[in-house]
């Protein structure tokens, strides 16, 4: 039986958290952290890996999700108490006209932290589907035919992509002959990423846009298309803010989302999804998922947190 997570509202105490953290500076002089952030898989696990390490700092985190980009940053100018900051820890868009792949942001909000994977998307499907697509593209060049009329009867999976991405992939698509269908899976909980992932290994004609990042692509041995894909839209990791932060706050927030490089995003990624589909009867939460994260970056002391890398929690 799948197990079923909030994801509207999310909070932590210092006091009721029993986190013994490796420090990375001064405690935290704000007492309460309000995190904005959206339905997406990473931006959620992120969120979380933050507020759990700031509250082994000794502050409170409060998690707030919205449905899109756009709600997530008009949340910053709502008013706080003094002892009170706010942030919004999100995947966002890079500016499709510079060079050096700057994230697309309002012009009100300053970067806190960004972190140095640059994510990107990836069509992905099984080996056999893979393999189909292959042979349809060879046909294609031999006939020097500029459409790709099987293209029509695939299904493109995506999560929460934003409108705006989804429209540059069909721009690219196009480009080389392909139109296909696409489907939202809608935001990833436990029930729609086990869905998405049994679509793909047993469905033929079935690709899913993921993020570059995401471990079932690995995990499941599933093929990437070789699609022209420099043109494709990528996305940043980012802390953002509206207003000045305290300093010490900011130094934490910086110290988590900085570790998510390629590799520690797939882990991430992997612990966060593998405890929401975990029917072990193993104690395996959500939470064990992030603190052992956190501990395998130095960012916790791994005296504290429980190792189920090498128990069954499937």
């Amino acid at each position: 039986m799948a197990k079923t997570f909030p994801t509207r509202l999310v909070v932590f105490t210092a006091a009721g958290l029993l986190l013994a953290g490796c420090s990375t500076g001064e405690p935290v002089d704000a007492a309460h952290l309000t995190i904005a952030t959206t339905p997406a898989a990473l931006d959620q696990a992120t969120s979380l890996a933050v507020a759990e390490y700031v509250v082994s700092q000794g502050a409170d985190v409060e998690i707030q999700s919205h449905d899109d980009h756009e709600a997530v940053f008009a949340s910053l100018d709502d008013e706080t108490a003094s002892d009170h900051e706010s942030i919004a820890v999100v995947t966002t868009p890079q500016q499709a006209d510079t060079q050096d792949s700057a994230p697309q942001l309002p012009g009100d909000v300053d970067i806190v932290a960004q972190a140095p994977a640059e994510l990107g998307l990836t069509p992905t499907a099984s080996t056999v589907t893979a393999a189909q697509i292959a042979q349809a593209q060879n046909e294609q060049a031999v006939a020097d035919d500029q459409t790709y009329p099987a293209c029509a009867d695939l299904t493109w999976l995506h999560t929460v992509t934003a409108q705006e991405e989804i429209d540059d992939l069909r721009t690219a698509l196009a480009e080389v002959g392909c139109e296909p269908a696409f489907e939202s899976t809608g935001a990833i909980d436990s029930d729609t990423y086990e869905e998405m992932t049994r679509r793909l290994i047993t469905e033929d004609q079935t690709v899913a846009v993921l993020s570059s990042v995401d471990p079932v692509i690995a995990d499941q041995g599933l093929a990437t298309l070789e699609l022209e894909t420099e043109q494709w839209p990528n996305t940043n990791m980012v802390a953002v803010a509206s207003t000045d932060i305290n300093e010490s706050l900011a130094s934490h927030v910086t110290a988590v989302v900085e570790e998510l490089d390629s590799e520690a995003a797939t882990d991430l990624l992997r612990g966060y999804h593998n405890a929401q589909t975990s029917t072990s009867d193993l104690q395996y939460e959500v939470d064990d998922a992030i603190r052992y994260w956190l501990a395998n970056q130095d960012l916790m002391d791994d005296d504290t947190v429980t190792d189920f890398s090498t128990d069954d929690v499937e």
